[in-house]
């Protein structure tokens, strides 16, 4: 099986320890959410994961007896302002060959047309992606991560610029992803009901340490829900049997 191991995994930044010593495995086929108030570190975790920041501590991805190498790991950046003339097929076709000027392959050019229609983008291959809405957008730059294949796919708040249909249709893409092809999905948000919904396990930051790597209902519980966001708060689960955090007033 597919496996990510994270062992003390840290971050110093400006001379601040923004990740602290942290330690977690994750195994194929499983989404988990990473949690927490604004500044614990969380975008922080899956940029080291990626090895965009200098990180002390290891991270190694192996299948069995096979070690996999960082071009196995995605990483989706929060939603920002596009201002790229790019074509859609253009930026999904980065994601193979990092620069349009490389000779590209008939093989590559399928799987990017493969991949557009996997996510129901075919009608906009050709239109610029500075044009597009956001939840457009946001299903550009994940095809632009799906078409290498990746073993683990690194999610920075998938869903913050999105309506509600559209974080449904992008969270229900990398559930498919991560489920049909055994990866491994680590993604960021701040909706706990989303977190709940979606990941297989919450692993909860508190100022760059691991407070609870648990599932939903055992994370999700009002006293850590208080140390962590500083807030009273209960907990519910909805008609769908979904967990939902209900703030009462801050502490």
């Amino acid at each position: 099986m597919l496996t990510l191991s994270i062992r003390n995994l840290s971050v110093q930044m400006s001379g601040n320890h923004v990740v602290r010593n942290v330690s977690a495995t994750l195994h194929g086929g499983e989404m988990v959410a990473v949690i927490g108030r604004n500044g614990a570190g969380k975008t922080t975790l899956i940029k080291a994961v990626a090895r965009l920041v200098r990180r002390s501590g290891e991270v190694t991805l192996r299948d069995d007896d096979h070690v996999f190498s960082d071009r196995d790991i995605a990483y989706v950046p929060q939603l920002e302002s596009v201002t790229s003339r790019l074509t859609v097929f253009e930026m999904v076709l980065l994601g193979l060959v990092k620069d349009l000027r490389w000779k590209v392959t008939d093989e590559q050019l399928e799987r990017v047309t493969d991949t557009l229609m996997e996510l129901g983008l075919d009608g906009l291959a050709l239109k610029p992606v500075c044009s597009l809405s956001g939840g457009q957008k946001q299903l550009v730059f994940m095809a632009q991560a799906f078409v290498s294949r990746p073993r683990v796919l690194l999610l920075d708040e998938p869903t913050s610029a999105l309506d509600l249909r559209h974080q449904l249709v992008v969270m229900d893409l990398a559930r498919k992803y991560t489920q049909e092809n055994g990866a491994i999905t680590l993604f960021v948000v701040h909706d706990l009901m989303l977190a709940s919904r979606y990941g297989s396990r919450l692993l909860m930051l508190h100022e760059g340490r691991i407070k609870a790597f648990d599932t939903a209902e055992r994370v999700l519980l009002p006293y850590l829900l208080g140390d962590v966001y500083d807030v009273e708060a209960c907990v519910e689960r909805t008609p769908p049997g979904f967990l939902n955090v209900i703030p009462v007033r801050p502490l």
